[in-house]
Parts: C-alpha cells; structure tokens; sequence
C-alpha cells in the first residue's frame, strides 16, 4: 500500500488520496446538520443515505444497509414540582422502559415524597425506606482518566502536559446509575431525580441505554439538587414527579460497504454514525474518520490492498447496541463466510479536551482531550501502532492492553465491544470527554487539527495488518475469551 509510516510528511506532500483536516471536518458539518440521528429520531434514514452515497461516490461495492429491530425513546411531558415551586430538569432517556408502548405517569403525576439517599449506597438505602417514594441520589462517574494510565503500555505526551489535577475527572460512560436505580427499584420507589454531582452545570445529558429501569427518572444539575435538598429537609413536602412520552420500534441502520483486496481476508474498519444530539464529536468526527480511509483505499489499485477492507458504519450505540449483535452473528460467526474478518479498526471521538470550571460551567481547552488506543493484537503490531501515533504526532495518546482492561471493568469501553467479545483481533482509538453525551457536544468541540494526522495514523497501522499474515494479527489471547 502507498502510505510510508517512515515519512509520513512526504505522504501528506505527495498522496493527495490522504484526506486533509479540512476535507474530513468538511463530512463531519455535513452529519452534525442531522441532528439527533439514527434511532434517536424516528424511523431516521437521513445520515444512513449520506453514507451510502458518500460510499458509491468513493467507488465501494456491495454497499448494503442493514437492518436490525431497535426502538425510539421520546418524552413528550416532564415536570417536577416541590411545594407549588418548580424546579429545571430533563428527562432520564431510557427511564419508564415500558416496552415499545406508550408510558404515563398520569395527569397527577406521582405525588409522593422525596427520600435523599445520599450517593445511593446499599448502606445509604439500608437507613431509610423508599417504598413508594421518589429517590433523590448524587450520580457519580467512575472511571477517571487516571485508572487508564494504571493500565497504559504506551504514553506519547512529548511535551509533558498531563496534568495531575486533571486525572481525576472521569467521563459519563461508567457511572453509579444502573446500582442506584436497581437498589431504588429492588425497594420498590416509584421514581427517582438523579443530581449529576461530577457534572457541569447541564442537564442536557443522554446516557446509552439500560435494560430493566422500570421507572420515571429526571435528570437536574447539582445546583438544582441543592436546591431539591433544601426544599425538602423537612420532609413534610411532597414532590410531583411527572413523565409522558412513548417508546416506539424503529429500525437500525448498519451502513457496509466493500474495497476487495487480493485475499478475502478482511480487515473492519468501523464507527457509528448515531448521535445523541448534533454529535459533532460522538460520532461524527469518528464516522468521517472512516470516510477518509475508506476514500483513501478507494484510490488504490485492488492488487496493492493485500486484504479486502470493508467499512462500517452503526447504528442504535443508544439503544442496546441491536444493531451490533445483528452484524456479528452475520459477518464473524455465522458458517461459510465468504469474506473472513480478521482484524477490527475502529475510529471515535476526535475531541478538545474539557473540564469542569471553577464557576462549575464547561471549559473547553483547545487541545485533545486525552485519548486512548485499547488493542489485543501482536507485539509487533503494538509497535506498529506507537510509531505511527509518534509519527504524526497524536499528543496525548494512551496505548492499552485490552486484554488486560476488560477483564478489570466487565467490557471494551468502545464501538467495538462485541467485535473483541466475538474474538476479531481490534485496535480501537477513542476519548472520553466529559460532554460526550451532552447537547453541547457540538461541531466547534472537534479537534480539528487532529482530523488528518489521525487519519494518516491509521492508514500506516491498517498497511501494516493488511500486510501481516492473519493468524499472527491477535494477541493470541483471544481464545481465552
């Protein structure tokens, strides 16, 4: 394949076939103008056909849509009210799973008082009853920048900028909502507000999808909480707490299209083209990130592609992930596969780093939010992989044993998950900022200058698996899965 890990500036000079900055962010204005896309608006095609056409316009074949059954989640009234005082709030997405139905609290809403418990500990729930009453409790993050530096293999930060006081903020991925809420509904609440207490002052926020929260829940800012607190010190006030809307079946849509190689062995390079919001970081700038391989392979004859490559695009990221589970019994571990995918690429969140200000509002740095590249493949690869984010000078970026994380937080925190769980050897870049699933997660929160170098960074790492004979891509630990 054309691109030199070794010279990666005459790449840039000389292979116009590299997309630059401003071609990639060019794709990414163009998927941040479907706001909310994919399962998050119903029946939603838009960002699906964008794909597609960008697809037959690079040359792919066997471009296909596939489709998997997923759902839409739409609150159409909230409301909370302490006391005939009203207080600002959003709806919890996800909260009243009641099926694909329509879900009502009632006209009355549920009138009940409001038990504080605290960070929502089982010692926290043991000390008061919450049977019928609407649970108050302080959302935690849990998982700091700092316990993915324990496990990093690799660090390039030439110019020494991690700041201690910034790794202990932890994005909204892993966080106590699912035991709360599980300990509320074991005790028989009938509803919960969760205070984002490691959060800025937004509660514009949409965390993926969880099985079996039975209940209303609201979302409100840690100032708001306070002020609930306060309200209700006495106990002698009861609160309203009211959520209407419906859930609705919608497909998925999975966008796949092929450059065949020499062999048939494949190589996947995958995002997700879903969004919460305008998701100019999730997943916008990782969905044009595909684009650009997918343009720059498109230009190179099939004899110098060793391995076919084929490109992915999914849908429902919020919605349980159907959309996933449907590709892999498909294309990894369904029988007489005509094209064996061999090896994972997967490409997310090009994003400026952000923190919590001192005023408690969003402060966006203009630098990359620290970013990591979770892998199970060879050592030789491992390599492969610190040289070209050196060579095109990725700051901040952390190389990390997959193999050694899952086994300490349950999964791969990325797209690709069940692509590793299915045992496809898997290189996979992402950040977490702190906004990831807030509706300020706008198309000015890109790190725009990274847009080029992160795609010539992968572009010299898929040259060198495309160029490794497939039984030595892996670890040799995927069989221990």
């Amino acid at each position: 394949m054309s691109a030199n890990a070794s010279d990666p500036t005459a790449d840039e000079r000389h292979d116009t076939s590299v997309p630059d900055s401003e071609e990639i962010f060019s794709w990414v204005q163009d998927l941040t103008a479907y706001a909310a896309r994919g399962t998050q608006t119903l029946d939603d095609r838009r960002s699906a056909d964008y794909l597609c056409d960008k697809f037959r316009e690079f040359g792919l074949t066997d471009i296909q849509v596939q489709e998997a059954e997923s759902f839409n989640w739409h609150a159409s009234y909230s409301q909370l009210e302490v006391g005939g005082t009203t207080f600002p709030h959003e709806p919890v997405m996800f909260s009243f799973d009641t099926g694909n139905a329509p879900f009502t609290t009632g006209p009355d809403g549920i009138v009940a008082p409001i038990v504080d418990v605290g960070d929502g500990t089982q010692d926290d729930f043991a000390q008061v009853d919450v049977h019928g009453k609407i649970v108050l409790f302080d959302l935690r993050f849990i998982m700091p920048r700092s316990a993915l530096l324990e496990v990093g293999e690799f660090i390039y930060d030439p110019h020494g900028t991690l700041d201690p006081a910034d790794l202990d903020t932890a994005n909204p991925y892993v966080s106590t909502y699912e035991d709360v809420v599980g300990r509320a509904i074991k005790r028989g609440a009938a509803g919960f507000v969760a205070v984002l207490a490691d959060y800025f002052d937004s509660d514009d926020i949409r965390t993926e999808y969880l099985e079996d929260i039975t209940i209303p829940g609201l979302w409100v800012t840690k100032a708001v909480g306070a002020d609930l607190r306060a309200a209700t010190a006495h106990g002698t006030s009861k609160a309203v707490l009211r959520l209407d809307g419906e859930r609705r079946a919608t497909p998925a849509r999975t966008v796949i299209g092929y450059l065949e190689g020499a062999d048939t062995d494949t190589i996947m390079i995958q995002s997700h083209h879903d969004s919460a919001w305008d998701g100019g970081v999730e997943d916008a700038s990782g969905t044009a990130e595909v684009l650009a391989l997918a343009r720059h392979y498109s230009r190179i004859p099939q004899a110098e592609r060793p391995k076919t490559l084929m490109f992915v695009l999914m849908d429902s990221h919020w919605t349980g992930y159907s959309a996933h589970e449907k590709f892999v019994e498909t294309f990894i571990t369904a029988a007489d596969l005509p094209r064996r995918i061999v090896a994972n690429i997967t490409l997310e969140h090009i994003a400026k780093q952000a923190e919590v200000g001192a005023d408690g509002q969003l402060k966006v740095f203009d630098r990359p939010e620290y970013r990591g590249i979770f892998e199970n493949v060879s050592p030789a690869l491992k390599t492969v992989i610190d040289e070209a984010v050196t060579a095109q000078d990725l700051q901040r970026t952390i190389r990390l044993s997959a193999d050694k994380l899952v086994p300490l937080i349950g999964e791969l925190p990325t797209d690709a998950d069940l692509i590793y769980d299915a045992g496809v050897p898997t290189i996979s870049l992402i950040s977490g900022p702190l906004y990831l699933y807030d509706k300020a997660d706008t198309i000015d929160l890109v790190h725009k200058p990274d847009l080029g170098p992160v795609a010539r960074a992968f572009i010299d790492i898929v040259n060198r698996v495309a160029q490794t004979p497939s039984e030595l891509i892996g670890s040799g630990e995927q069989s221990a899965r």
